[in-house]
């Protein structure tokens, strides 16, 4: 791969009213899915079947507004949803969406002479709770290699879903910061804030790891 092309789509949700509290992609993710069961592109489900996939359509929360992303086929599909005014049950909070604010561009991905330092916006979740048991086990310069491995399979996964194959070597390092406890699927999880670096040009607004539909690994160029 020299460059590859990808659409991307960033919808923005502002509601009638101020919500406060914790972010709320989880409970954003559900409340759109609930609006279009027959789409699996919205929630990676299909005949009753969970489709494991490099989610399309991913849900995040800024300064208390949704946030939807949309990669390539599912930011066609984005753009085509009548938003305004779609009624939504986030938890206990019945809201209506008053504004909604869309951007779409063309994004280039390509292999990068030097290392291009991203930041975490969001929690990193790199491991499962299989995975997380042995890495407590390892010093820290072990557990500094592990995160840099999965950083690389994590970035070949997030590649490989957006249709996109990587023939050059690829480097990642992470540069971890604080680590926070985080919840997913009835799971604890280890979630990682700091920075990625890698010898890969990438959009602002791509995710990786685990969770990504959910608003997790959200990554900026610093």
């Amino acid at each position: 791969m020299i460059s590859a092309s990808i659409k991307m789509a960033l919808v923005r949700l502002q509601w009638r009213r101020k919500l406060y509290g914790p972010p709320k992609p989880h409970l954003l993710r559900g409340a759109i899915a609930d609006q279009f069961p027959e789409e699996p592109m919205f929630h990676q489900h299909q005949d009753g079947a969970v489709l494991y996939r490099y989610p399309l359509i991913q849900y995040r929360w800024c300064n208390g507004e949704g946030v939807i992303a949309g990669f390539g086929e599912g930011a066609e599909i984005l753009v085509r949803v009548p938003f305004n005014d779609m009624p939504l049950a986030l938890g206990n909070d019945q809201v209506s969406i008053e504004n909604v604010l869309i951007s779409c561009r063309e994004e280039l991905i390509s292999i990068t002479p030097k290392l291009v330092r991203y930041r975490f916006v969001s929690p990193w979740l790199p491991f499962n709770q299989k995975t997380y048991e042995p890495y407590l086990t390892m010093d820290e310069q072990g557990k500094a290699n592990e995160r840099d491995r999965m950083a690389v399979a994590n970035l070949l996964l997030m590649l490989k879903g957006l249709g996109i194959r990587v023939e050059e070597r690829l480097y990642a390092t992470v540069e971890a910061g604080k680590s926070v406890g985080c919840r997913y699927k009835n799971q604890n999880l280890l979630g990682f804030y700091g920075n990625l670096l890698c010898n890969i040009d990438l959009p602002d607004g791509v995710a990786i790891g685990r969770a990504v539909s959910h608003g997790y690994g959200w990554i900026e160029r610093c």
